[in-house]
């Protein structure tokens, strides 16, 4: 699925939103599967984790031309520096708070202009729907909690919801979709840093 549906999705927002040069940094980046069709064009392509063994597997990715590991809530990053960010599955996992943190760092270091795609899980996405009923049974059937992926403490309720995270971080929605480009698994959050 990372390979054949999202990482096009992924490279067909990156074309949309980001500019043709820069540095462009994806912010839990992991193994950068679903990354590795974006186009580097003129662009500096970094993968930025925490995990060292994320950064080993992301080297892979031929298109990053960099591999920084660090914590994404105080990045190693000037202030207005950044051409564009991206993650996937990443604001999820963190509480409300921490999120909204994160986001403001991440408003810090872009450019004027420049924006921040989130392929950010919402409560009503296919996932959801699909892998919740199993995970409910097999949790039954084993007496213990069973979860597909570390808990989703931060999912989106709506568009409406993201438009007030993205506003509460000093970012612009510049596009919030739902569609069958990424087989409804995530709302694409973009927020653009205001141009003044």
């Amino acid at each position: 699925m990372r390979r054949l549906v999202i990482s096009r999705a992924v490279a067909g927002y990156a074309e949309r939103f980001f500019s043709p040069d820069g540095v462009h940094v994806e912010m839990g980046c992991g193994t950068a599967e679903s990354s590795r069709r974006i186009a580097p064009a003129r662009r500096l392509l970094v993968g930025l984790d925490f995990s060292s063994g994320a950064l080993r597997a992301a080297r892979r990715a031929a298109n990053l031309g960099g591999h920084v590991q660090a914590d994404i809530g105080r990045l190693p990053f000037r202030d207005a520096s950044l051409g564009g960010i991206w993650n996937l599955g990443v604001m999820e996992h963190f509480e409300e708070e921490k999120g909204l943190g994160i986001l403001r760092e991440f408003a810090r270091v872009l450019r004027p202009g420049a924006c921040a795609v989130l392929f950010w899980p919402p409560e009503f996405g296919s996932s959801r729907l699909v892998l919740a009923p199993i995970e409910a049974v097999r949790s039954v059937l084993t007496r213990r909690r069973f979860r597909f992926f570390p808990d989703e403490v931060n999912r989106l309720r709506s568009p409406s919801h993201a438009r007030r995270v993205l506003r509460a971080a000093g970012l612009e929605a510049a596009a919030i979709e739902f569609s069958v480009r990424d087989a409804f698994i995530h709302l694409v959050v973009v927020g653009r840093k205001p141009a003044s």
